[in-house]
């Protein structure tokens, strides 16, 4: 056996020998003289057994009989000989045969190295068998040497292999963090730019696609010129020149990478087909030029011109490889900056569009609602008048209810907008639920009897106080009963009850009319979403608004339906408060021995407005001058003091907000907003100016009454002023 290779020196290792001979005897004798050689001994009775033999192992030397049956000597030397791995074994013949002519020069023309008559001399036969065992073992000895720098020489590539692969992988990880740390166009190209130079090439220029299909530069890189009078000559002659764009033009069309790693020879012709651009290339010490896309989902967004100077510079197709690599992560990276101004463009664009219609809105708001306060002023002077015949009365709180009804449209589509962007401010105070749901069950009261409807109405909830808005409290009021009225038929029935439950307030409104099927349901409360409902008019806003104004006050509101034709009932919800029951102050009329004489400058440029409006309040006992533009009301301030401002903001010489500036600095005075614009920003503005109120026309005459009779106490208090 052969002894293992890493317990012994190679020189050591036991080799085989290989004897062949038909004679057992012959086979002993062998046996015994080549003992002392301490070698593996191999024993073949025939040239078959010897051919096995060789199929399986090698052999240092093979001493062979001539004389064999069936298969001499000679024809088996012929046969060893005819394969490869034994084509080279040095073979002894043994033979009794004294034709020493014949059989000597048969013997040698197949390659033996020696031939020996018998009887043998035992140490001949040795030192002829210990020189080629000596020599086998120095040959395998020098080709392990050979097999294991071989194998050193491949592990040292492999090893280099894996750490220039490593470098790359690291290098690449490195430029996608550089390359994603902005998401700006230009800085992510100078980026890009840096990251080339000098890890890649000596200089480098980014390119950019234009939509129109041309290039321009945007970022350029470059070793410091100064070191290398060749790196200043090329920084300074080849950006600007026209071989730097047509670098990059056969790039930026096909999309496929250039690389000439001799600039002198005839591949420089491929990209440069001017004789004047590619001679500035090779004055320029240019030793290579390579060119690569930037490619990003089948869009190239522009290209990577790369020049390199160093002589010591690899130039091949690893090297193409990590540019291409890198350029694609470029280009990735690009995209995402190219989306993401995109998306800043668009959003840019989204504001500018919201500010539009907001502005449109507030506008909108500000045209409709003024000529309304006119005449609800004049409706509610009207009213009063004490000789008025019933029937005129009735016509007069029918149009009273119907100008209502248009600012409550309005204000819709405003607390819309408000309510996309959170924006709901309420005005809390402590009021009676029973006393505004009768106000908006008041309003609705023409439409109930024109549809000749049945009204129940059971009011058993005993703890009706509420801390709610008292304008907004009853908007939700009115736009239940209205949906009621609105889906209910000709002769149905109508059902608006209270109560208290687990200390809470929960107000049912029901009808009759063509109820909500199961699929409509959980979406009633959505904008704009009516269902089949939508034939019955209206912009699908009202339960919407209700909903989230119940909600701004803690509250709830639900709908159920049994289906289709089958009637609905609302329930909102709302939390109580301290007081048990009774009476709104808000709702509660100023009493004529408490009413104080205050000092009104009221400015309005609309003409109808600004006459009812001084009519009606100095009816109530107040002292009114009135004033048209800003330089009448500071002429009017600069003749007497006044206790309180009631301005519009949007005036024809300037606007309230600077009114007010401009009064405040005088002496403090409780400042009253009175405009048509009721958009957050306006009332964010008239108070930061120092308004105390916003009221949004048309306006609420009592409302305006009891905000007058609060000045003294308000500009008496030493703390700031309130909304």
């Amino acid at each position: 056996m052969l002894a293992d290779s890493n317990a012994k020196e190679p020189a050591d290792e036991k080799v085989s020998i290989l004897v062949v001979d038909d004679r057992p005897d012959k086979l002993l004798a062998h046996q015994t003289i080549l003992a002392e050689l301490n070698q593996n001994l191999v024993c073949a009775k025939s040239g078959k057994e010897a051919l096995r033999c060789l199929l399986k192992q090698d052999f240092a030397v093979i001493l062979l009989d001539v004389n064999m049956p069936m298969m001499d000597g000679f024809e088996t030397a012929a046969l060893i000989r005819q394969r490869q791995r034994s084509e080279t074994t040095p073979i002894i013949f043994i033979s009794a045969v004294n034709d020493t002519e014949t059989h000597v020069s048969r013997g040698y023309s197949l390659g033996a190295v020696d031939y020996i008559l018998t009887p043998v001399v035992p140490e001949i036969l040795r030192a002829k068998i210990a020189v080629f065992v000596d020599l086998f073992k120095k040959t395998e000895q020098v080709k392990r040497q050979a097999e294991e720098r071989e194998k050193l020489i491949r592990e040292q590539a492999a090893r280099a292999e894996a750490e220039a692969r490593q470098e790359r992988f690291a290098f690449l990880a490195d430029a996608s963090n550089v390359l994603a740390g902005s998401l700006d166009y230009e800085e992510t190209f100078r980026n890009l730019a840096a990251l080339i130079v000098p890890r890649i090439a000596d200089f480098c220029i980014v390119l950019a696609a234009e939509e129109e299909g041309g290039m321009h530069q945007v970022a350029v890189a470059h070793r410091d010129p100064l070191d290398d009078p060749t790196m200043e000559k090329l920084a300074s002659e080849f950006p600007s020149s026209q071989a730097a764009e047509i670098g990059g033009a056969h790039v930026l069309k096909t999309g496929k990478s250039q690389m000439i790693c001799d600039v002198h020879n005839g591949e420089l012709r491929e990209v440069f087909s001017d004789k004047a651009d590619r001679e500035l290339i090779r004055s320029l010490s240019a030793k290579s030029f390579v060119a690569v896309p930037l490619r990003a989902h089948d869009r190239v967004l522009g290209a990577i011109v790369m020049i390199n100077t160093s002589p010591g510079r690899i130039c091949g197709n690893e090297e193409l490889s990590l540019a291409e690599e890198l350029a694609h992560r470029a280009a990735l990276a690009l995209d995402n900056a190219r989306l993401y101004k995109s998306a800043q463009k668009a959003r840019a664009e989204s504001e500018r569009a919201n500010r539009a219609k907001d502005s449109f809105l507030a506008m909108l708001s500000h045209e409709l609602r003024t000529p309304l306060t006119p005449v609800l002023t004049s409706a509610l002077a009207l009213e009063q008048t004490d000789d008025l015949p019933a029937e005129l009365r009735a016509s007069l709180q029918m149009i009273r209810r119907n100008v209502e009804l248009e600012a409550r449209l309005i204000d819709d589509l405003l607390d819309l907008t408000r309510i996309s962007k959170g924006k709901v401010q309420l005005s809390l105070e402590e009021v009676d639920a029973h006393s505004l749901l009768r106000n908006a069950l008041e309003i609705c009261q023409a439409d109930i009897d024109k549809k000749q409807l049945f009204l129940q109405t059971d009011f058993a909830a005993e703890k009706v106080s509420l801390e709610a808005d008292p304008a907004r409290l009853q908007q939700i009021f009115w736009n239940l009963i209205k949906n009621a009225v609105k889906f209910t038929p000709q002769g149905g029935r109508l059902q608006i009850r209270t109560r208290n439950l687990n200390g809470q307030l929960q107000v049912e409104v029901s009808d009759t009319g063509m109820g909500i099927d199961a699929e409509t349901l959980p979406k009633i409360f959505n904008a704009f979403e009516q269902g089949e409902r939508t034939q019955m008019g209206g912009l699908g806003l009202g339960l919407a608004i209700s909903k989230a104004l119940v909600e701004t006050h803690h509250g709830q509101l639900t709908a159920t339906s049994p289906g289709r034709d089958q009637g609905a009932t609302f329930t909102a919800v709302f939390p109580v408060g301290e007081s048990s029951a009774g009476s709104s102050r808000a709702a509660m009329p100023v009493m004529a021995a408490a009413r104080k004489s205050m000092r009104v400058l009221l400015v309005e440029d609309h003409e109808d407005t600004n006459r009812s409006l001084t009519q009606l309040l100095r009816r109530r006992g107040y002292h009114v001058q009135p004033a048209h533009t800003v330089q009448a009301a500071l002429a009017a301030a600069a003749q007497e003091p006044f206790d309180v401002l009631v301005s519009d903001i949007g005036l024809p010489d300037g606007s309230g907000i600077e009114l007010m500036e401009k009064l405040k600095s005088n002496h403090p005075i409780f400042g009253i907003a009175l405009t048509g614009f009721g958009m957050e920003d306006d009332l964010r503005k008239s108070h930061d100016v120092g308004f105390h109120h916003h009221l949004v026309k048309p306006v609420d005459l009592n409302r305006l009454d009891a905000l007058i009779q609060q000045a003294d106490s308000v500009t008496a208090a030493a703390g700031a002023p309130t909304r």
